[in-house]
């Protein structure tokens, strides 16, 4: 396991400007569900690039310590910011996913999920229930995700909200089932629950809404649709105390912030014209998420003996704008996924005995996604990415001028 360095505490004046800087910012756009007209203010503002620049001069002051930062009503949260430390927090089991804000925000529609499960031998029950279903074989899913490309226009424009609703059809059909490609009213209640996620404990749940997403839910997984996750997950047979059902929320969740994901990469690779290779388009979605993580902070939290002797409860924060760029830089680079080096990349999965388990789901997903939008269209998007590549990339207001592509 890496070694790791001890935490530097931070002045005052500087508590306040990480507290402007990174958390206001990151829980005014939205932790769990982005919202518009905050991801554009800061996009305006250049919020994640100010916050970015902020760490690397505290890390010049400092050197490679994390930093140890006062959060009122919480104790301390400790900010590591050289590679080796964020890997060997990622991989210590001292370091639980299962905080107290990530357990008051997502308790509001997957109060069972992996993620936020504090009992140790629970989690791992689920979590090898994420891995075997979400490791299945993926190449059904390839003809859901062209049929659902095909909807996308061939000339014109496309906006976020047309690429949004085709792709939580192709999210619904993958997970669900082709009897849920349209179930509109599904999506709507699990946007809503997320809306109230976005402030952890400090909002009450709605436990009616909730109850009818999960009754709605539990009739698609029901069907066992063949071809779907939920074929995958019944033929499972998960020990009850798993909570297998409540699994689901959270691929809905996560499947979700990928639609952002490949929405930006397709303006990364229209800058950055590359051949239509799986490979080649795999990396234009990592590079998308190095570069602008859906993450905005990664959460884990003390409960064990650790390195730095912090006492438990205290909040390790991992904030992913930073830690992406710090080494690898603001520019894209899709080399760093595809030429197999040893270059330090972020962490646009997170890693460790927590990683995304629908990592490869994922990819796959999105690369078959963007080949088959570019395949038959010429796009233009209507911000230009050259260079050094923007703090925040606002994907809400991000159109393309499409054209059908010459044959």
């Amino acid at each position: 396991m890496p070694t790791i360095t001890r935490p530097t505490r931070v002045t005052p004046a500087q508590a306040l400007a990480v507290a402007t800087a990174l958390a206001l910012p990151a829980l005014a756009q939205g932790v769990v569900v982005r919202r518009p007209t905050m991801v554009r203010l800061a996009a305006l503002a250049d919020a994640d690039g100010r916050a970015v620049r902020l760490l690397r001069r505290l890390r010049a002051e400092h050197g490679d310590a994390p930093l140890l930062v006062p959060v009122p009503g919480r104790g301390h949260a400790v900010l590591p910011l050289a590679s080796h430390d964020v890997l060997a927090v990622l991989e210590d089991r001292a370091f639980t996913p299962a905080t107290r804000e990530k357990r008051g925000a997502l308790a509001h529609f997957q109060p069972d999920g992996v993620l936020i499960t504090p009992d140790h031998g629970l989690r791992e029950r689920r979590r090898s229930l994420n891995d075997e279903v979400l490791s299945t074989d993926l190449r059904p899913f390839a003809r859901v995700v062209e049929e659902e490309a095909a909807t996308l226009p061939r000339e014109g424009v496309l906006t976020w909200q047309v690429f949004h609703a085709a792709h939580w059809r192709l999210v619904c059909r993958i997970v669900l089932g082709d009897g849920a490609r349209n179930d509109v009213t599904l999506v709507r209640q699990l946007d809503r629950l997320r809306r109230d996620a976005n402030w952890s404990s400090l909002r009450g749940q709605r436990t009616d809404v909730r109850t009818a997403f999960l009754r709605r839910l539990r009739g698609h997984l029901a069907r066992a649709e063949p071809g779907s996750l939920a074929a995958t997950l019944a033929a499972a047979h998960a020990p009850a105390d798993v909570h297998a059902d409540g699994q689901v929320p959270h691929w809905l969740f996560a499947f979700d912030a990928v639609a952002m994901a490949v929405y930006r990469a397709l303006a990364l690779l229209a800058g950055h014209p590359a051949p239509p290779a799986h490979d080649l388009l795999r990396a234009a979605v990592l590079e998308s998420l190095r570069l602008w993580p859906t993450t905005i902070a990664i959460l884990r939290e003390v409960i064990g003996p650790n390195p730095w002797d912090a006492p438990e409860g205290t909040l390790v924060v991992i904030y992913s704008p930073y830690v992406n760029r710090a080494e690898p830089g603001s520019s894209y680079r899709p080399e760093l996924w595809v030429d197999g080096g040893d270059t330090w990349a972020g962490v646009p999965f997170s890693a460790g005995f927590a990683r995304c388990a629908g990592e490869e789901l994922v990819l796959f997903t999105a690369a078959t996604l963007l080949g088959a939008i570019l395949r038959e269209r010429e796009l233009r998007p209507s911000v230009r990415l050259e260079g050094a590549m923007p703090g925040t990339l606002d994907h809400f207001h991000l159109r393309f001028a499409v054209k059908a592509a010459d044959r």
